[in-house]
Formats: structure tokens, C-alpha cells, sequence
């Protein structure tokens, strides 16, 4: 009897301990890359049936559900169309006003990015509502920006509480109500803000911090149009347009410094900006790489870049001995703050196939105060030249 009163003490105490550490594992925030069953893989209670529609509350695990949401498989097909299932085997499907939701633990206060990947089925108009509240993107999934029929893309919410949750709606009412958009890899990243590198007024100069790219992805990153430079999926960076610049990294595309860059896509329906701090009525240069990405874009390559009031199409001249060269733009700052932007002079496609969007690379971006080295030598050599003719007079 006594063994068996320790025994049950024993496994009370078991079992407050496992509740509190599944307390704290619940509040630790999550970690960066793909989230629970972001790639919907993860097998539901009652496996994967053929046609998997589920209309009420969810049995894909990890994530709720509200109106018809249907776990799809590669390969399947609905009328004479195959569905794209951008990875792995299994993705969701979001039928007429339907949506899918998960909680999330993040970090008060902190920029996070959303990283998913998207495709439409039958309807031409199809569009995607992503939102972490008070953030909320709509991404139009009209334009496919490559001949595999779909993208991934991010966006970024800055977390007013820890506890948030993220939500993929569609918005669409279409004839057909299984109609709308496929959803796959889903993940998240905690961005921070780079402080700006000395003697030069770009933050994120060389595009280092942005949202969380696979490996197994070899497509990049969409930034679709954010005004909003306070939550940027690219920090210190906005994307102006109706369309989508692509952030690129160095394992499948060429990068003309580190790891990350971007290429611009759609002529000036692409366009990156950022406000830079300068000095009134100081003369600053504006210097860039400028630079292929490696995936066979047919060229002409150029870009329109953009400082103050001063502007300059340049284009990208080949090397055989490098994939980039380093262009520069001198302007007369008027205000505190100065935008400088770029976008691609054409519409570029791949030679390969002539779908894939493509265009230059831009890559370390700097703004530097040019008149500050003259005006230092110009000191220098004053200086200089008056010892000199100090010396001079002594010996003679």
C-alpha cells in the first residue's frame, strides 16, 4: 500500500512537471523558418483522403479552418487542369470566402515576415488576403512571375502582442466555389533594422536582412507593394508599384556582394525606394552594383536610378570577368531627406522560356557625402603647402 501512495505521488509530480514545461514551451516564441505543418504535410487523424474538404471546424493539424478548405494533391487533377502544388506532396486550397488561421507566439514589438508560396487555379482574378492584425496584405496572384505557375512571396506584420494570429483568407465569390487560391510553405523570420554602416546614409545597403528564404526553393523571394517603411519585409526599404520586386541570394542567383540582392522585374511597375538622411546643399554620390542574376534574362539590362531631383538610365555592360560593375550618380541634396529609387528601363523575360519575369541586380547601395574627402585633402594640402614654403625659406 505504501508503494502504491509513493507511486501516485511520483506521478503527480510527473505530471505538474510535464504542465510546466509545456507551459514555458508554449510561451517561448516561435523560431525562425517554416511553421507547424507550413508545408501541409503533416498527416491529418483521418490520413489524406483523395478530396480532402473540409467545411466546418479543421482537421489539418496546426492550423483552423472556416469555410471550404481542401487539402490538395500533387497531380490531381480537377476537369482537364492539374493542380500546382508548389512543394512536396500536399498543399491547401482556399475556396470561395474560405481561410485558414494559426496562433502564433512572437516577441512584442518585433518585425516579423511572413514567407509563403502561391499559385491560382481557375479563375484569372484570384487574390490572397494575408493578415496578422493590425498588418494585412492583399496579394494579387493575377501576374505569374514564372513558367512553374507560382511564386513565393512575403509579408511583414509588427507584433502588438505576443500572442498574434496569422490568417490566409480568400476573398474571391466565384461561380465555381472550389475555385481559389493554393497555399504551401509557410514560414516566418524576426527581422531587424541594420544600423547604418559609417559614411554611408542607406540602411540595409547590401539587402542582408529580409524574410526567411528555403533552401529548396530556387525561385527568391516576392516583395509585392509595401508604402509602409516602418513594416517592411525588407527593412529600410519600400516597394512603390503595383508590382513585385524579387529578393534574390546567392545559392541560386548571382550576387554581386554577400549573400542577398535584389532583381527588379516589370520595368517601373518594380520600384524599390528608401528615404536617406543627408545635409541640405551637400553634394553626395549615389554608387550601386549593377548586375545580372545568372538566370538567363535576356538583355538589354537597365535600370532608372534615382537621387533628389537627379536622374539616370544606365545600363548593364557584360564582363567576362564579372557578373556586375559598379555605377555611380552624383546629386545636390535639398532637404533632409532624400529618396533614391531604382526600377528596370524593360520588361525582361527569360531566354529559356519567355514566362519567367527577370531583370538587373541591385546590390550595395551607397550614399556618400562626396564633397567630405576633397574638402579633407583640400585642408591637407594647404597645410601641406604652407610647410613647405616654410622650409624653403629657412634653407634659403
Amino acid at each position: 500500500m505504501k508503494k502504491m501512495v509513493q507511486s501516485s505521488k511520483g506521478s503527480k509530480w510527473v505530471f505538474q512537471f510535464l504542465l510546466l514545461f509545456s507551459h514555458l514551451a508554449a510561451a517561448i516564441p516561435v523560431e525562425d523558418g517554416p511553421l507547424p505543418n507550413g508545408d501541409f504535410e503533416t498527416t491529418p487523424s483521418g490520413g489524406f483522403p483523395n478530396e480532402a474538404i473540409v467545411d466546418g471546424p479543421t482537421t489539418i493539424p496546426s492550423w483552423r479552418s472556416n469555410g471550404t478548405v481542401e487539402l490538395v494533391e500533387s497531380g490531381q487533377k480537377q476537369g482537364g487542369m492539374i493542380l500546382i502544388v508548389p512543394q512536396g506532396r500536399h498543399a491547401v486550397r482556399l475556396g470561395n470566402d474560405a481561410e485558414i488561421s494559426q496562433d502564433l507566439k512572437v516577441e512584442k514589438g518585433s518585425l516579423y515576415a511572413i514567407t509563403f508560396s502561391a499559385s491560382r487555379t481557375c479563375a484569372q482574378l484570384e487574390s490572397l488576403n494575408v493578415s496578422v492584425l493590425p498588418a494585412s496584405q492583399a496579394i494579387d496572384l493575377q501576374t505569374l512571375y514564372n513558367v512553374q505557375a507560382w511564386d513565393p512571396y512575403a509579408m511583414a506584420f509588427e507584433a502588438e502582442d505576443e500572442d498574434v494570429q496569422l490568417v490566409f483568407k480568400n476573398p474571391g465569390m466565384e461561380d465555381d466555389p472550389t475555385c481559389g487560391p493554393i497555399i504551401d510553405d509557410v514560414s516566418i523570420k524576426k527581422l531587424f533594422t541594420p544600423d547604418r554602416p559609417k559614411g554611408n546614409a542607406v540602411v540595409n545597403a547590401q539587402f542582408e536582412e529580409g524574410p526567411y528564404m528555403s533552401r529548396n526553393v530556387s525561385l527568391g523571394v516576392l516583395l509585392p507593394t509595401n508604402l509602409d517603411e516602418e513594416t517592411s519585409a525588407l527593412p529600410g526599404w519600400i516597394v512603390e508599384s503595383n508590382r513585385a520586386v524579387r529578393y534574390i541570394d546567392s545559392y541560386h542567383f548571382s550576387v554581386p556582394e554577400g549573400k542577398r540582392a535584389i532583381e527588379l522585374l516589370s520595368g517601373k511597375e518594380g520600384i524599390i525606394s528608401q528615404m536617406v538622411e543627408t545635409v541640405t546643399n551637400k553634394e553626395y554620390s549615389l554608387t550601386f552594383a549593377l548586375g545580372h542574376a545568372g538566370d538567363k534574362c535576356k538583355q538589354p539590362l537597365a535600370v532608372m536610378a534615382f537621387a533628389g531631383d537627379q536622374a539616370q538610365n544606365i545600363h548593364y555592360t557584360p564582363d567576362s570577368n564579372s557578373t556586375f560593375h559598379t555605377v555611380s550618380l552624383n546629386f545636390t541634396s535639398k532637404a533632409e531627406r532624400t529618396r533614391i529609387a531604382f526600377y528596370s528601363v524593360y520588361y525582361n523575360t527569360r531566354t529559356d522560356d519567355m514566362s519567367s519575369l527577370c531583370g538587373p541586380v541591385v546590390d550595395d547601395v551607397r550614399v556618400w557625402f562626396s564633397g567630405s574627402i576633397r574638402n579633407g585633402l583640400g585642408g591637407l594640402g594647404i597645410r601641406l603647402v604652407i610647410a613647405i614654403w616654410v622650409v624653403v625659406l629657412v634653407l634659403f
